[in-house]
């Protein structure tokens, strides 16, 4: 009788509409009305010591109801059975139980279906379901910045390490060491552990020039009690260190890494009083070797340059074009719409097509066909006139055979514009800049000013269209792509006249959407080509040196020591070390395979040949 009394509460419970969400153990509840009646020994609650174990590993429960006096003993069916991972349950008293995993299934989620299965032995059971993983594998670290961070990091207190599953570990000091050339006077002075997340906190000092920092942490185990006993994590530690300098003194120059390792500078402008034809533009290229920390000559280019545009071909040549110059000569300087290739392979120069438009302080893009976009500039001499014609160069492997197209016209015309392409979007953004329209005969018949519209080149079908939005006025400005194909626009001038003021208010451009949202304030506001700005670690960018438009001694403007980082993950820009050189108009190497880069040339007061690298080797 008692049996089919219990039958007829279960089948009352089971059939009761119980609101999501609510207490099903609330006194007023038909559950807990149920259960009274049912009698208290009938709610068998479970306890699991994890929710992951190892292949062959042991996990317990432990439980309010005596499974030894049951035919069956504790049984834990699996829904969706292909393979049971349970090998064996043994009772260790009457209100704990081992459980076996079965060593074959090395890997997989499983869920217990507890409720269904007991509500057959008249049981009601919490939690009526229970999901565990058979997990053979270490949990693994890595710092949370990827594997780079600027010096600043350590010098300013700690440093966060994230795990990719939940981890048990006390973490004692002694479970840490620190080594590597970074290291230095460099100690861990405390650790906080969460659930997926170690962070350290430092005294002391790194090695002022960076280089690699090696944290080792023992004894770290998952849930399922995996381990690699000691688990080492290498970080490059970035810093500013004093480089060579170059054969010669230059601004306005170029540079870029080659394929084969290799970093050239190549043409500017050179420091005064040296006497070079072209009133000191330059067609000398140099070699800097990182091993040896040396620069030597290479070929001179076919013109002499400054203010050119530069890109590395997708077969590892190098492309210029356009600028201030002319042929290497005593010939004097003019706009130039020529174009030449550099071919590491044979370290030599080689004309290639000419442009319809000279042009400089204009930029140039590598298409992912291979081809090349060219857009924007500036004529050389009043009254100046901003190029609107957007030219496609079409690379081939013999520069002589290379020709350009005229693919349409800006609505504004600009120069000192900031162009990058979203790949993700299929697009190239172009955005501000500085227009200059001619109004009259005379030399100074030309309006000039910033503007803010945003033009873009869709590469699919080669035409450029206006975006519906606008960004804040400004020009000699940055544009960096994300991970999400959106663009962040920083930096720049809004004027070069007396209401000109630095742009502090970073953009974030998505070209999917044609939206445009302000970001952050930048720490500094800066502009001119030298801001230079280099990725490392994971998601972050180094930006240094350029102009900030104040009063100091007199002056209206200075170049600036301090820089700052930006990090995509935690969208935020924060100060961080010093360059050795407060400068502008230099050029920017960086370096694509280690992240980092170097900083050429350009103007501390005078113009330098002085160099420093932003690296951790």
């Amino acid at each position: 009788m008692g049996k089919i009394k219990n039958l007829l509460f279960l089948i009352f419970l089971c059939s009761c509409e119980i609101p999501t969400g609510s207490n099903h153990f609330d006194p007023n509840s038909p559950v807990s009305l149920g259960l009274l009646m049912l009698g208290a020994d009938r709610i068998v609650q479970m306890e699991f010591s994890s929710n992951k174990v190892q292949p062959g590993g042991t996990l317990f429960i432990s439980t309010n109801h005596d499974f030894t006096t049951t035919a069956n003993g504790l049984q834990l069916p699996v829904k969706n059975l292909s393979i049971n991972p349970i090998s064996q349950v043994i009772a260790r008293s009457k209100f704990l139980y081992e459980v076996r995993m079965n060593p074959a299934v090395t890997n997989g989620k499983f869920t217990l279906n507890l409720k269904d299965y007991y509500l057959n032995e008249s049981l009601l059971v919490n939690p009526e379901t229970f999901e565990f993983e058979i997990d053979a594998n270490p949990p693994l670290l890595q710092l949370k910045t990827g594997n780079g961070i600027d010096i600043s990091e350590l010098q300013t207190g700690f440093l966060d390490i994230e795990a990719n599953e939940e981890i048990v570990w006390e973490g004692n000091l002694s479970q840490i060491s620190l080594s590597g050339n970074a290291k230095n006077s460099l100690v861990v002075s405390d650790v906080i552990v969460t659930e997926r997340n170690i962070r350290l906190l430092f005294a002391g000092n790194p090695n002022a020039n960076g280089g690699i920092l090696t944290i080792s942490l023992m004894g770290i185990k998952d849930k399922a009690s995996n381990t690699d006993g000691t688990v080492m994590v290498p970080v490059q530690v970035f810093a500013f260190k004093s480089g060579p300098n170059m054969n010669l003194s230059r601004r306005s120059c170029g540079a870029i890494e080659l394929d084969d390792g290799r970093k050239i500078v190549l043409g500017g402008r050179v420091k005064s009083g040296v006497v070079v034809n072209g009133n000191g533009t330059l067609s000398s290229m140099e070699y800097y070797n990182s091993v040896t920390k040396e620069f030597s000559f290479g070929p001179d280019m076919v013109y002499r340059r400054q203010e050119f545009a530069i890109v590395k071909l997708l077969d590892g040549r190098v492309l210029v074009s356009g600028g201030f110059g002319a042929l290497v000569g005593p010939g004097s300087n003019d706009g130039l719409a020529s174009t030449e290739i550099f071919d590491p392979t044979t370290n030599t120069w080689t004309e290639g097509p000419t442009l319809h438009s000279p042009r400089q302080f204009h930029k140039m893009t590598v298409l992912p066909d291979g081809n090349v976009l060219v857009v924007g500039g500036i004529n050389p001499f009043g009254p100046f006139q901003t190029v609107s014609e957007v030219e496609l160069i079409h690379v081939t492997p013999d520069p002589m055979a290379m020709t350009v197209e005229s693919v349409g016209h800006l609505t504004e015309s600009r120069s000192k514009h900031a162009q990058v392409l979203s790949a993700n979007a299929g697009k190239v953004v172009i955005s501000g800049g500085e227009r200059s329209d001619v109004t009259g005969p005379g030399v100074n018949d030309h309006y000039i000013r910033s503007i803010d519209s945003i033009e873009i080149y869709d590469i699919n079908t080669k035409t450029i269209t206006t975006s519906n939005t606008k960004i804040t006025r400004r020009f000699n400005h940055f544009a960096h792509v994300l991970s999400t194909g959106e663009v962040l626009i920083l930096g720049g001038i809004s004027s070069r006249f007396n209401d000109g003021q630095p742009i502090l208010r970073a953009q974030i451009y998505n070209p999917n959407t044609d939206t445009i949202r302000d970001h952050k304030n930048l720490l500094f506001g800066r502009e001119w080509g030298s801001s230079f700005v280099f990725p490392y670690g994971k998601d972050q960018i180094m930006i240094a040196g350029g102009l900030e438009y104040r009063t100091v001694n007199g002056n209206t403007f200075d170049s600036i020591l301090d820089t700052e980082s930006w990090s995509e993950s935690s969208q935020r820009f924060y100060l961080t070390g010093r360059s050795l050189n407060a400068r502008w108009d230099g050029c920017d190497l960086p370096f694509t395979a280690t992240g980092g880069g170097m900083i050429l040339g350009g103007r501390i007061g005078a113009i330098v040949a002085n160099t420093e690298e932003y690296s951790f080797e």
